[in-house]
């Protein structure tokens, strides 16, 4: 199954969404990379050289800024919101403020990013009742800047 150490093989990687084709042509693993999309369970671009082949999906992550405001204290927001989004896998924080709203950031793959954005907006904790979400600083990046998602203070 296994290519011997310098052999170049063929590997199929099976994702639950889709199933993707790449030449792995350093020993096992092309790069840091490449390693980092296995891991994740992303799939290499299998049109670009093999010294340039980089994680599709890592091109789409984005990054995005959050406040939300009505009644989100005190109902265990946060506490759904770091659930919903470690569900998701998204990582970022979630904090009060003084002004009686919740704000925070929150990073991922663009899409996941966007079934967030939409769940702050409407659904929340069932306790809450969302009066307006406002989203800003919405950006592409390259890596993501958290390990995980948390409750800050």
């Amino acid at each position: 199954m296994w290519p011997k150490l310098g052999q170049t093989q063929t590997c199929c990687w099976y994702y639950p969404l889709a199933i993707s084709h790449f030449n792995m042509r350093y020993k096992y693993v092309s790069g840091l990379s490449t390693l980092l999309c296995l891991l994740m369970g992303l799939t290499a671009s299998k049109d670009q050289p093999p010294e340039e082949q980089q994680c599709v999906a890592m091109q789409n992550l984005v990054s995005v800024e959050y406040e939300i405001h009505g009644n989100v204290q005190g109902v265990f927001f946060r506490a759904y919101t770091e659930e919903q989004a470690s569900r998701l896998g998204l990582v970022g924080w979630v904090r009060n403020t003084r002004r009686g709203t919740v704000e925070g950031v929150v990073q991922g793959r663009r899409e996941l990013v966007k079934q967030m954005k939409q769940w702050l907006e409407f659904t929340g904790s069932p306790m809450s009742r969302i009066e307006r979400a406002t989203f800003r600083n919405e950006k592409d990046i390259s890596k993501l800047d958290f390990d995980r998602f948390k409750i800050t203070y």
